[in-house]
């Protein structure tokens, strides 16, 4: 074998007696149905490759990279997958018996189905795994993370394990689980026919041909989810969001039912998202001007250049989120945590910031004037250049904050902590103490 990956032809179907693949770059490789009994694949990358119906029992995977791959159907009795990568990958109805998956990573691995009794999960992390059906009698889960996998009725663990004080969820019909945190699990091929999902974190998540007539996803972020054959008869989705990368079975339209997609420049003046998760979505120049966005959750969202002119956005958690160039004139945003943030150049005139948290955000030339600042945290904060003329900056933390060139004409700094702060080139003489 040499250090180039192999042609499709030459691997489909193929027999290797044993093989010796060991590090090989099998990247995307289609081996449906291969004969790789007792194989040495360690350290090999099988990422994304086909493997489903293949007889790899008794192979050697140790360490081997196989997130994404299709092991759909296949035989690996007795294989060495200690250490293995097989986040994401395709496990339904594999037959697992006796295999070592100690220290493994299968977050996010569809498991249905799976036969793994006897299995050593030592370790492993099973984290946001789909369990449904599968049998893991006798397995050894000594360390074995089960936090955000699912299960069912007909899943079976080994005895004296407790799936639920794992942090693992009981999915079935009319199941309630509202606000529920199922970021990328695969939740393929489930009947969750009414059930009340609420508000739930639904991104990336897995939903082929899932079954939810009649659930209820009501504020729900489907944002990257993949719905495609999904069965939505009667779904309520009213203000759920999703994305570009939601993918959806051809002909549906979530904005119909009530959803809103949420995509660069799109326009969603006046809407109200309020308490919605938007956690890392792509707004640029989006206009949200006068929103609803009170108790949103908007860590390291995009917002460069979009307007929010007069948006409500109380409470919301903004940590991290890219504001350059926004429009935030007249913004309420009380309390709103805006730590780390990257706030450079936005046009924050006359914005309400009481007990806002700016700690350690990027304020360089932005415009505050006339903004509410009063008992705002401001410590650490990169203030140079910014206009906080007439700014009612009362009671704020300004300790260890970079004022260069700040104009502070006519701000009110009464009682305001500048322990620490550079005031190098800033005006005092006009400052209201």
């Amino acid at each position: 074998m040499n250090s180039q990956p192999p042609s499709d032809q030459e691997l489909n179907s193929a027999k290797f007696v044993p093989a010796n693949l060991q590090k090989e770059d099998l990247r995307g490789a289609y081996l449906r149905g291969a004969y790789l009994r007792d194989a040495n694949l360690s350290e090999a990358d099988l990422s994304e490759a086909c493997i489903s119906y293949a007889d790899m029992i008794g192979a050697n995977l140790t360490g081997a990279n196989l997130t994404g791959a299709d092991l759909s159907e296949s035989s690996l009795n007795l294989a060495h997958l200690c250490e293995c990568n097989l986040s994401g990958a395709n496990l339904k109805g594999a037959n697992l018996v006796g295999a070592d998956l100690s220290d493994a990573d299968l977050r996010g691995a569809n498991l249905r189905m799976a036969n793994l009794i006897n299995t050593n999960l030592t370790g492993a992390n099973l984290s946001g795994a789909n369990l449904s059906g599968a049998d893991l009698s006798d397995a050894e889960m000594q360390g074995t993370i089960l936090q955000k996998a699912i299960y069912d009725l007909r899943t079976r663990f080994c005895d004296g394990l407790d799936p639920k004080k794992t942090g693992a969820y009981w999915i079935t019909s009319n199941v309630s689980l509202p606000g529920v945190n199922l970021n990328g699990v695969d939740l393929s091929g489930i009947n969750l026919k009414r059930a009340d999902l609420r508000g739930a974190n639904l991104r990336n998540a897995k939903l082929v041909e899932t079954n939810l007539e009649s659930a209820n996803l009501f504020r729900a972020n489907l944002s990257g989810a993949d719905l495609r054959d999904a069965n939505l008869k009667g779904t309520i989705l009213q203000k759920a969001v999703y994305d570009a990368k939601t993918l959806l079975t051809d002909g549906i339209d979530l904005t119909l039912a009530g959803a809103y997609r949420i995509a660069p420049s799109v326009s969603l003046s006046e809407v109200n998202l309020s308490g919605a998760d938007l956690s890392g979505a792509d707004l640029r120049s989006a206009d949200l001007s006068s929103a609803n966005l009170s108790d949103t959750k908007m860590m390291e969202v995009d917002l460069t250049r979009a307007n929010l002119r007069k948006a409500y956005l109380e409470n919301a958690d903004m940590k991290g989120a890219d504001l350059r160039w926004a429009d935030m004139i007249g913004a309420i945003l009380n309390q709103v945590n805006l730590s780390g943030a990257d706030l450079r150049w936005v046009d924050m005139t006359r914005a309400d910031l009481r007990g806002a948290n700016l700690r350690l955000t990027d304020l360089r030339e932005a415009d505050l004037t006339g903004a509410f600042l009063n008992q705002v945290n401001l410590s650490g904060a990169d203030l140079r250049g910014v206009d906080l003329s007439r700014a009612d900056l009362r009671g704020a933390d300004l300790s260890g904050a970079d004022l260069r060139k700040a104009d502070l004409t006519k701000a009110n700094l009464q009682w305001a902590k500048l322990d620490g702060a550079n005031l190098t080139d800033v005006d005092m003489s006009t400052v209201l103490h």
